[in-house]
């Protein structure tokens, strides 16, 4: 990551000028490297780290992209299915098809497993970190969502609200809403600060496998197995959707709130303007569906990750 000497996130104006001067893709390929089966990649909330989970556990980097990874991971006895950093950056959450959650300590050169978390019947497939750092929500397949404290491992009590298997769990800015989404095809949105109830935000016409909260947009905005990217205002006022052919698995928001990228089905990672709701690059680099993105937190940098068993790293220019 450091050695590419990317610069900072332009502003809003000078990305989109960019863009157009540039025409398609926008995207400019730095690196890649082969990993196995990928479910999730993510950068520390510095954006020092990397991490990418799949069926070989997870692969930490440092400061860097390609080669050796500086640490492997391989504690679970299953595929990693989620993995979450905390907003500190100093904890890393792993969970797995072994209906197990890890809690890892990050420290300057070493990666150190904490505790071992048990209470889902079945595959751990969304973990998502309070921002203050204080919380730890799990949702799994057997649809409950389990609140945890992070600091002394303990489960402080469950939420139950799905009809299906949980995909994901996303906190707004504020910690005060959690949103989760599943194959029952509901969004739901839990008010935090009472007494444990949800409100149905959105139900997409097909199942949930991604979701994001757009601080800037004051909405959710989802990705269905049906090719649907659906936007969801927290006030409940009529939605907006985007298409992307074939079905979606994964989406990641940049960090100034003005791109959002989406990759799908059809190996291809799209790139859409927020503010306009508006395609402005596609192309078609993985050769089988793309399963995982991730933006820098502080460069203009987008990793991928496919079911071809390659990660890439790409430049927004």
């Amino acid at each position: 990551m450091g050695e590419h000497g990317c610069l900072a996130w332009r502003s809003e104006k000078a990305a989109v000028a960019g863009l157009e001067n540039a025409g398609l893709p926008g995207l400019r390929l730095l690196a890649s490297l082969r990993f196995g089966w990928i479910s999730c990649i993510r950068f520390s909330p510095a954006g020092d780290v990397l991490a990418i989970a799949g069926g070989d556990g997870i692969a930490i980097y440092r400061g860097g992209f390609g080669g050796a990874p500086d640490q492997r991971l391989k504690t679970h006895s299953g595929p990693v299915k989620a993995i979450a950093f905390s907003p500190d950056g100093q904890l890393l959450a792993s969970g797995s098809a072994d209906a197990s959650i890890k809690l890892w300590r990050l420290g300057r050169a070493e990666v150190a497993e904490l505790a071992s978390l048990n209470g889902h019947d079945g595959s751990v497939q969304a973990l998502a970190f309070a921002p203050d750092g204080k919380t730890l929500v799990s949702g799994g397949a057997d649809s409950d969502i389990i609140v945890w404290d992070p600091a002394s491992g303990v489960a402080r009590f469950k939420l139950a609200g799905h009809d299906d298997e949980l995909t994901v769990l996303e906190f707004d800015e504020c910690g005060r809403r959690l949103f989760s989404g599943g194959r029952d095809r509901r969004i739901l949105s839990w008010r935090w600060d009472s007494a444990r109830r949800a409100t149905t935000l959105g139900e997409p016409a097909d199942w949930i496998r991604d979701m994001l909260w757009l601080p800037q947009n004051r909405a959710v905005i989802s990705a269905s197995r049906d090719g649907t990217i659906g936007l969801w205002p927290e006030n409940g006022a009529e939605r907006s959707a985007l298409a992307h052919a074939g079905g979606v698995d994964a989406l990641a928001c940049s960090p100034d709130g003005a791109w959002l990228a989406s990759g799908g089905r059809d190996a291809m990672i799209r790139l859409w303007h927020l503010p306009a709701l508006s395609e402005i690059a596609a192309l078609q680099e993985h050769y089988k569906p793309v399963l995982a993105l991730d933006f820098h937190p502080t460069r203009p940098l987008l990793v991928s990750g496919g079911g071809d068993n390659l990660v890439k790293l790409w430049a927004l220019e």
